[in-house]
């Protein structure tokens, strides 16, 4: 396996999903880099990557049936006579020597804009369906079986798309991309605030860290990948996989055996990912809890609100604050201003309803020398005021949201498919959303079912969404 070196732009995230949004000169420049390092690669690999020996008597014609091989993998469909022509024929009767001509047909081929933009051409047909499903499900190229059916003309049916999304939905990519839309929708790669004040939480060092990182991939599967697949067991449920290591840290019964083990918590101190303490912990300062980061984060990831930018930035001084001050009581105080409350109406609601646990993710009744106070009342979008009163209020609500519901297929949809549901059509976000509420929440199907809109977007009979 080759990993290239050059450095790439980085990609725009402002609409909640990582996608390069517009061509610069920065970026072409990358790109032209990065295939010429890459066709450096598969010259220096030539003999192993095609089979052909340095001195075989029919080197350059299987060196040019090794290239155009490359050109129809890179362009995800056989390729026709003009293009056959133009990316590998020219390329091999111009070119010096057979490893100039090679090294030609690569760097044409991955700075075409057939190879850049998959979308980019003829009408949708059967290999468009074929590497749409694999780029989907896959983040990868149509395998034998796909590859097989789009040559028979055999991707058209909404049957037949469906038993290939099927069994892609099974194979073990498709459950790493899934994985993977779970730790962006839970931004877990976002660590700067898992270092812990030694003084204040020994025992919280790097060891736990990545226990706890474990444990939310263990309750993720769990929920996941049961036959259930139920959304909203990843709010409501009243456990957390703990080892030995951090059963003793977070006040629980050791399991038995130096592993991993489901582990119930007393009614109301836990609700599923909501109080994960790698979450909480993650949403919290170096010493102390915050009400704003867990807020802001409920708000626009787990009830899929928006909220905008803030107009000024304002830094949490926690040594400007009366010392004798709860943190609930400082985070009031900070942002008592109208044009702050313009956000923190719905933030603080949400962060203060967090204030049972620590900067650890450790449950706690006293801040501060005062009791803890995570009542508050959040007003949905519809004008609701629901009352909350523990983490499993706000759990409760989460998972019976049609908001949440409607914001979890929205990034779902947009990290999959790499592109907004609406550019699929203006109904699209509601029909998944419906067909998600009557599969009873399964996350499984909900994935399997955005991929079969994205894939067969624009053909003249696509599948319907599971009924």
């Amino acid at each position: 396996m080759v990993v290239l070196a050059t450095p790439m732009p980085p990609d725009d995230g402002s609409l909640g999903y990582l996608r390069g949004s517009s061509v610069s000169k920065d970026w072409q420049e990358a790109i032209t880099r990065a295939a010429l390092e890459a066709a450096d690669q598969v010259v220096a690999r030539l003999p192993s990557l095609s089979g052909v020996p340095e001195h075989a008597d029919d080197r350059a014609d299987r060196l040019e049936q090794f290239a155009a091989t490359l050109a129809a993998r890179g362009f995800r469909r056989p390729l026709s006579d003009e293009l056959h022509a133009r990316y590998v024929r020219a390329p091999f009767r111009s070119a010096p020597d057979l490893e100039t001509a090679v090294k030609r047909v690569v760097l044409l081929v991955l700075t075409s804009p057939r190879f850049l933009y998959p979308e980019l051409g003829e009408p949708p047909d059967d290999w468009t369906v074929a590497g749409r499903l694999a780029l989907g499900f896959w983040d990868s190229l149509p395998d034998a079986e796909l590859e097989a059916d789009a040559a028979r003309g055999a991707l058209r049916t909404p049957e037949q798309v469906r038993k290939h999304a099927e069994r892609m939905a099974g194979d073990p990519r498709a459950r790493q991309k899934l994985r993977e839309f779970f730790h962006h929708w839970l931004s877990l790669e976002e660590t700067d605030h898992l270092d812990k004040d030694p003084a204040k939480y020994p025992g919280f060092d790097e060891a736990l860290v990545a226990d706890l990182r474990d444990s939310v991939d263990r309750f993720l599967d769990q929920v996941v990948w049961s036959e259930a697949s139920d959304y909203r067991q990843l709010l409501l449920a009243d456990y957390l996989f703990l080892n030995p290591r951090l059963a003793r840290f977070y006040g629980a019964t050791p399991p038995p055996e130096d592993s991993f083990r489901p582990v119930t918590f007393e009614p109301g101190h836990r609700a599923g990912l909501l109080t994960h303490p790698y979450l909480l912990a993650a949403r919290s300062y170096h010493r102390s809890s915050s009400p704003i980061h867990r807020g802001v984060f409920l708000t626009r990831n787990i009830l899929g609100r928006f909220l905008k930018p803030p107009p000024m930035a304002i830094e949490f001084m926690d040594d400007r604050f009366d010392p004798s001050l709860t943190m609930r009581e400082k985070v009031t105080e900070l942002t008592r201003s109208a044009t702050c409350m313009a956000c923190h109406t719905t933030i603080n609601p949400l962060g203060f309803s967090l204030e049972h646990f620590d900067a650890a993710g450790r449950f706690r009744t006293i801040d501060n020398g005062k009791p803890v106070d995570a009542s508050a009342d959040y007003t949905t979008p519809d004008g609701e005021v629901i009352p909350l009163h523990s983490p499993r209020d706000l759990a409760r609500h989460a998972a019976n949201s049609p908001d949440a519901h409607r914001g979890l297929v929205r990034q779902m949809f947009q990290h999959t498919v790499k592109q907004t549901p609406a550019a699929y059509g203006p109904d699209t976000l509601s029909q998944l959303t419906d067909g998600f509420a009557r599969s009873a929440f399964h996350l499984r199907r909900l994935f399997l079912d955005i991929n079969l809109v994205a894939a067969t977007h624009g053909l003249a009979t696509p599948p319907q969404a599971r009924q």
